[in-house]
């Protein structure tokens, strides 16, 4: 493929001293020079990608220096944690999947991701990502793109410094860092809204919930997986003068809720996407000489600069919050016509601003305040705050919403640089969660949304640390929650909250002689290192090193199959266990840890894979195993049989696969009369077979869990595939209105009414069940029951619903229910439409 490098001047990074830079969210190229602009975006092809799956892996060439009590292992975990954050935006089609140990120059057919650690960043950066772009525009289900042919994410070979380089690994402003640079990896650029994809100055998420709306939103966009149809849109036009305004940030916010942006054409139009149903503030922002955004290209392939400085304002043209007019949004609709007529000026008088609290004499960034405490002062720092010790004469600060209020008096201090001092009061009834501040200066408003966390406890923090022998970590501190979590390194232990100063966590595997960093962490992302950044350690005992085995060790190109991975002193652990295989050809597609020394996984191998031999990797927790020439590709076999292991229920989807089940698979060359299947050595009964899908029963008998199927079809054995079944669901046996007779044609129920479901499975004879657990869904309404009793002793159970007055009418309307992730075959039900009003 023929890919660029961009210039380094334009990579992008987190910054440490850069504002959250421009809601482009997306590298775009225009393809025209006049309106009606069209930004065609650079993503990865999602029809190359095995499974829609980018593989990040990590250099084998680690980083030369690190924090004390630093490892390795524990960074591998933050970029393997990173990318689960992405891989778990279910709005987005593409999938994000930790790879493991690359090695240098290991020729690869896919395009991917890669973590390098070096010397080639540029000053005042954490770290930057550099996509590779390949020349040529596509078209693909989603519309037009240019593909990202690999994404290089560049972090320091020093990560001794939390200033310079953003270690050590166990804080959250490392995991957040490695988050950020994966978004940059997978399509996104820098956005004003305070979330991941900002930079460190202004981003205020926090460990626990990395990923802002505006993050999710801004993926999904790029990537639709049944995205849109319950958000609307907002549209207008930013103009100064006269003349389109390119490059303005224009952002719809939520009083004590999200932001979601985007940024103007070169004509001054924009559109936000995405945004779920609400009233909202919307404002405009110029970019801040720091924006650090790589500007988008012309048909000619050129740089298309923005325009220069103008008053921020928020619609319609204020810098008065008071004055701002809200714009409701409503599903599926855009509402247009926001526009905004902005001075143009020389400069911008306030930008980068950063808000910190201080639980100790160390400020904490993001700031977060317990509004019981009924007031606190908050730092801030930032170009246009003061000089010389004093606030900038005539500057302005307000909260956007009603959960506190300014004090009077505002005030700087130090000399250089000068910050700028917020003392507050909070309501009685203010309400938990983000807060948004506006500073105005010189006819300009500036506005930084989540300036504020506001909760309702203290920070967590740590006395003491002692292992009680059963491979556990007990924890004594104070301000614990039923919900903390205690981290060894930045990983999450299984944790056990006793009560407000007393928990527990299982050591995660951990290699010989380590040390490492605990915290805990609350929900609401404040954590033990506010209060002391310096946290308690605990060190591993000496243990013998683990080895491994792979099982097969060799397979042919464009193969899938089941892998078994024994080990030596290992512990594999479920959740904490990766596989990876040196090359973003081979795709770890699932994988199933059944015992401490065994992993099933199973895989999937590029057909154009190049033949050669792969360095393999297993890490369990803190276990890292790795073996240069462990996996070897071979040439494809265009005849062999190909098993496709995401197997679905072919009467209902959501149901699963279980026992007993009427399923379907795919795959290539599967065969004809002549194919048989075996699940766990039980023959399968096959309904119908094409050289491309099969239709079979699943045994009754099996158990739930991973089950290994193997298929001949005919002539070739398949590699044999790990298949997952799960419990068998509950069963809906009957449909009753309020006098319990049954719905049927000639009794047909309308929105409104109260329905009772006979089930039967729902839960074991003689158990309650709690309605909250449960879900009925009625022609694709979800509902909550207002009872659930048992009335047999066979497990019988009547679930009481009351139809919403907006529920689907028809003559057959599906219904199913839900309980633990299981969800039951439909049955289907009349529901008339209620007469029309009047009738």
């Amino acid at each position: 493929m023929n890919a660029t490098r961009r210039a380094a001047a334009l990579v992008l990074g987190w910054a440490l001293c850069v504002s959250s830079a421009g809601a482009y969210y997306h590298f775009v190229h225009y393809t025209s020079k006049t309106a009606p602009y069209n930004p065609v975006p650079e993503r990865f092809d999602l029809a190359a990608l095995p499974n829609h799956t980018v593989i990040v892996q990590v250099s084998t060439t680690g980083p030369q220096k690190l924090a004390q009590n630093d490892g390795f292992p524990s960074i591998l975990n933050q970029i393997r944690l990173a990318a689960q954050a992405w891989n778990g935006v279910a709005t987005s089609t593409l999938r994000v999947s930790f790879g493991g140990f690359y090695v240098d120059g290991t020729p690869e057919a896919t395009a991917g991701a890669e973590v390098v650690f070096d010397n080639e960043i540029p000053p005042g950066l954490l770290g930057y990502t550099v996509p590779l772009v390949v020349n040529a525009m596509q078209t693909g289900p989603n519309g037009s793109f240019f593909p990202i042919a690999q994404s290089i994410i560049h972090l320091h070979s020093d990560l001794t410094s939390t200033a310079t380089s953003g270690g050590p690994s166990y804080l959250s402003s490392f995991f957040r860092m490695m988050v950020h640079e994966i978004g940059h990896a997978i399509g996104l650029q820098h956005t004003f809204t305070s979330s991941v994809m900002s930079v460190q100055v202004t981003s205020a998420t926090s460990a626990v919930e990395p990923l802002d709306t505006d993050d999710i939103v801004g993926l999904s966009l790029l990537y639709p997986n049944n995205f849109g149809a319950n958000t609307g849109s907002i549209s207008g036009t930013v103009t100064a003068g006269g003349n389109g305004v390119h490059m303005a940030s224009v952002v719809a916010l939520r009083p004590s809720g999200s932001a979601i942006s985007a940024l103007t054409n070169p004509d001054g139009t924009y559109e936000i996407d995405g945004i779920p149903p609400g009233t909202y503030f919307v404002y405009v922002n110029p970019l801040p000489p720091t924006a650090n955004i790589i500007l988008p290209l012309d048909a000619d392939g050129n740089p298309v600069n923005p325009s220069g400085p103008f008053d921020g304002v928020f619609f319609s043209n204020t810098t008065s919050i008071a004055d701002a007019t809200p714009v409701a949004v409503a599903a599926g609709t855009m509402t247009q016509g926001i526009n905004f007529t902005v001075n143009s000026r020389s400069s911008i008088p306030v930008y980068d601003i950063s808000t910190y609290s201080y639980d100790n004499q160390n400020g904490t960034h993001p700031a977060y305040a317990n509004l019981n405490a009924g007031s606190t002062t908050l730092a801030a720092a930032g170009p246009g705050l003061g000089a010389n010790g004093k606030a900038t004469a005539g500057l302005n600060v307000t909260a956007l919403g009603s959960s506190f209020i300014s004090a009077t008096g505002i005030y700087g201090y130090g000399t250089t640089p000068t910050f700028l001092a917020i003392p507050l009061s909070f309501y009685t009834t203010a309400t938990p969660g983000p807060q948004h501040f506006v500073f105005i200066d010189s006819n300009s408003a500036y506005v930084l949304p989540r300036g504020l966390n506001l909760v309702t406890s203290d920070p967590p923090s740590v006395a003491s640390i002692a292992p009680d022998g059963n491979g556990n970590l007990l924890v004594t501190g104070s301000n614990f929650t039923p919900q903390s979590q205690i981290y060894f390194d930045g990983l999450p232990g299984v944790t056990t909250v006793t009560d407000s100063g007393h928990a527990s966590a299982v050591l995660p595997p951990g290699t010989s002689n380590q040390t490492v960093n605990v915290t805990v962490c609350n929900s609401d992302g404040q954590d033990s290192t506010f209060v002391n950044p310096t946290p308690p350690t605990y060190t591993y005992p000496s243990s013998p090193s683990p080895l491994v085995t792979f099982s097969p060790a060799t397979l042919p190109a464009g193969a899938e199959a089941e892998i078994d991975i024994e080990g030596v002193n290992a512990d594999f652990v479920s959740g904490m266990t990766t596989v990876g295989f040196g090359s973003t050809d081979v795709l770890v597609r699932g994988l199933w840890v059944l015992s401490p020394t065994r992993v099933l996984a199973d895989v999937q191998l590029a057909p154009t894979a190049p033949s050669e031999a792969l360095m393999a990797t297993v890490i369990s927790g803190f276990q890292v195993f790795s073996q240069a020439n462990a996996f070897q590709i071979t040439g494809a076999n265009p005849a062999l049989p190909v098993v496709d292991p995401a197997v679905v229920n072919a009467v209902w989807q959501p149901s699963g696969v279980f026992p007993g089940a009427t399923a379907s698979l795919s795959g290539v060359n599967l065969g004809g009369a002549q194919t048989t299947m075996t699940i766990k050595g039980q023959p399968v009964s096959i309904v119908s077979v094409t050289p491309t899908q099969i239709t079979f029963v699943v045994p009754a008998g099996l158990s739930p869990g991973p089950q290994i199927l193997k298929l001949n079809n005919g002539t070739t054995n398949a590699y044999p595939i790990v298949i997952t079944l799960v419990s068998v669901p509950p069963v809906i046996t009957g449909v009753q209105d309020s006098s319990g007779n049954s719905i049927s044609a000639s009794n047909a129920t309308q929105p409104g009414n109260t329905l009772t479901l006979v089930v039967k499975g729902l839960a074991a004879a003689g158990a309650t069940v709690d309605p909250a657990i449960v879900q009925v869904n009625v022609g694709g309404m979800n509902i909550t029951p207002t009872a659930v009793t048992e009335v047999s002793t066979t497990s019988t159970y009547q679930v009481q619903v009351t139809l919403n007055p907006a529920v689907n009418t028809g003559a057959q309307v599906p219904v199913t229910i839900s309980i633990n992730g299981e969800t039951s075959l439909p049955v289907y039900i009349p529901i008339n439409p209620l007469p029309a009003a009047g009738n």
